[in-house]
């Protein structure tokens, strides 16, 4: 599905079209699903933050803006998703397991882990998060986020690279997280 398609589907549902919707759907609902598995690690959470991501396009439709890649605004409206039932299930997973035993620190390592990720992100600029995005949580080759994103094939690889170069960086601490 391509953005310009992702991008008339969300106009009509703004416009109250749920066809639109179950079409968007459809051609979305895989390359959200995979992309929030690769955030929670977790298929269950994956298909609650697809499902409400979903339910926010209906919602949000109205505000989306004609400029913006159909594609790169509901994969951030997913990883707000995942960000928030991640933080949600931090709590209740803290509380209940302190409860329970005292050693649980394996599991809310790993959430601190995906944490760390979607914060890491946030210090790429939009064209670097996009493709990053696109790439690593939309099961995209660089080829096909280039095609998705109407860039040069040149200009995605370049800025791929350098944008895990500097994700590595910023992981082993040599970087200061900026925007």
């Amino acid at each position: 599905m391509t953005n310009h398609e992702i991008n008339n589907l969300i106009k009509k549902i703004a416009l109250g079209d749920m066809t639109a919707l179950e079409e968007l759907y459809k051609g979305m609902s895989k390359p959200v699903y995979f992309y929030a598995l690769r955030l929670t690690g977790n298929p269950d959470t994956a298909e609650d933050v697809m499902q409400d991501t979903f339910i926010s396009v209906m919602r949000s439709s109205a505000s989306f803006r004609a400029g913006e890649k159909g594609s790169s605004w509901i994969f951030t409206i997913a990883k707000n998703k995942a960000i928030d039932l991640s933080r949600k299930n931090r709590i209740n997973t803290a509380i209940e397991e302190a409860e329970n035993t005292a050693d649980n620190t394996e599991y809310i390592n790993r959430s601190d882990d995906r944490l760390t990720a979607l914060k890491m992100l946030d210090s790429l600029n939009k064209k670097e998060r996009d493709i990053v995005m696109l790439r690593l949580f939309g099961d995209m080759t660089l080829t096909q986020t280039a095609k998705e994103l109407n860039l040069p094939k040149g200009t995605v690889f370049w800025t791929y690279s350098n944008a895990i170069k500097k994700l590595g960086k910023i992981y082993s601490g040599g970087e200061q997280n900026e925007k």
